[in-house]
């Protein structure tokens, strides 16, 4: 759902380049989020925390995205 949203409803091309963006930022945030939060908080809380907050920057980027596109990165072309 949020990578057509994001990508643009009807936009195979957006659906694609969202699709890639959103697995990007989530593999991402999983693997380094935890210790970037060991600087700040417990192990044990960072370890805890991360996986959810990496999840929910899915749904930050989709916000931010539409903020600035409402009809996403790539809207269909009209005729």
């Amino acid at each position: 759902f949020v990578v057509i949203i994001v990508g643009g409803i009807g936009s195979v091309k957006g659906a694609f380049v969202a699709a890639l963006l959103i697995g990007l930022i989530d593999t991402l945030g999983r693997a380094f989020l935890d210790d970037l939060f060991k600087i700040f908080m417990s192990t044990t809380a960072a370890e805890n925390s991360a996986p959810a907050i990496s999840s929910m920057s899915i749904y930050l980027i989709m916000a931010l995205i539409l903020s600035f596109k409402p009809k996403g990165l790539f809207p269909p072309r009209l005729r």
